[in-house]
């Protein structure tokens, strides 16, 4: 079968992560396939099976784009001629008459928790995609033959929106990889934790700060997160401030930013308390999953990957009280939920876990199955089935 994989809009953060996870597997298990990725920027290599072209051409302006999406596209697929056109970029082309599917990991025109404005300079480009491109999505949903979804709470939401038949909607969940060494018993590399059982396995090994796993009193707090408006940066240093108003100058907050990279940031003062940190190994993530408080106030998000990381190696987590957290997070023990708009509220929180008042058990991580699912498997399973 030959399938050919569109994802031109991928080039960073969470998009790119996708698609080099989905490359991956591609590349161990689905050999009997014959595989053909449209992108923009030369991200993978070609392989036995797997051709790559490059359309940098489309990827050089939005308006180039959205061209290609509504006019161009439908032709430049068909010349390829696939069995089915898998689309990993949100949208597929206007008028190509295939069978395709679609992956949907954009939440921002389905989630109801901010509405934002094409008056305001930082929230402009949000509101294209809430708005403007959010259309493009819907249009494209009610064209694919199957469309996949990250979580319930979306295939609920996409459902809704556009009217699609219930079955036409597939969730998917993704797997969580945990490193080796961060997980009791894996002597696997990449274990897969089976994120529908985040229950009580407790572990032990030497990526663990025995002094805190000992000690319910943390100090510490984490949150890794790019330069995205709504992944709600600033209501940390809001809840910072208030600590410090109160007299509580004892903690730390590592961020995986540099300074500048949100520049709206810059308005808030410089608390010694916030630091810093920029792009950290996976390793390092997972270390601050474990030894620290994870930080968790963006209000938007498909699936929420460090919340289901945090819990899979028994962190303690603060988390936004949205549908996407509460669905990842179900079960989980070890997770307090606030306000994304509420600093006072995650100021009180954070308050408690500084005086040992919030987390009064050790740490519990996820029943571990390794091996016991592949969700890509999965993915491959609905764009070959035919139906």
């Amino acid at each position: 079968m030959r399938i050919v994989v569109n994802d031109i809009a991928a080039s960073k953060t969470g998009a790119l992560s996708i698609l080099k996870d989905f490359y991956d597997h591609i590349l161990e298990n689905e050999k009997e396939h014959e595989w053909i990725f449209v992108l923009g920027d030369r991200l993978l290599e070609e392989k036995d099976n797997i051709r790559v072209l490059i359309r940098d051409d489309i990827k050089a302006s939005r308006k180039k784009r959205l061209m290609f999406d509504l006019k161009d596209g439908a032709a430049y697929f068909a010349d390829l001629k696939p069995d089915v056109l898998f689309s990993m970029q949100n949208t597929l082309p206007r008028g190509y008459k295939g069978r395709q599917v679609l992956y949907v990991h954009q939440p921002l025109p389905y989630q109801t928790r901010k509405r934002f404005s094409f008056f305001k300079p930082e929230e402009r480009e949000y509101a294209v995609y809430q708005h403007l491109i959010g259309r493009m999505i819907d249009a494209s949903v009610k064209r694919a033959d199957k469309v996949i979804v990250q979580t319930e709470w979306m295939k609920k939401a996409v459902t809704e929106k556009t009217g699609v038949p219930d079955d036409r909607v597939v969730k998917v969940t993704p797997d969580i990889f945990v490193p080796e060494g961060f997980l009791t018993g894996n002597g696997s590399n990449n274990t897969v934790i089976d994120n529908n059982v985040i229950n009580n396995d407790v572990m032990n090994n030497n990526a663990i700060d025995n002094s805190v796993m000992n000690n319910d009193v943390i100090k510490r707090f984490f949150y890794p997160a790019g330069e995205i408006l709504y992944k709600n940066h600033g209501l940390i240093f809001e809840a910072a401030g208030i600590l410090i108003s109160r007299g509580i100058t004892d903690f730390k907050v590592d961020l995986t930013l540099k300074k500048g990279d949100l520049p709206y940031l810059d308005k808030y003062p410089e608390y010694e308390q916030i630091r810093y940190i920029g792009r950290i190994s996976r390793d390092e993530v997972f270390k601050h999953y474990i030894n620290d408080i994870l930080l968790f106030p963006s209000y938007i998000e498909t699936f929420g990957y460090p919340p289901a990381e945090a819990g899979a190696v028994g962190g303690r987590i603060l988390a936004s009280d949205c549908s996407f957290s509460r669905e990842v997070l179900e079960g989980y023990e070890n997770v307090r939920y606030f306000d994304p708009f509420d600093a006072a509220g995650l100021a009180g929180l954070m308050e408690k876990a500084i005086k040992g008042e919030l987390f009064t058990q050790a740490a519990a991580g996820a029943v571990v199955r390794p091996g016991s699912r592949n969700s890509w498997s999965e993915v491959v399973g609905i764009i070959t089935d035919g139906k």
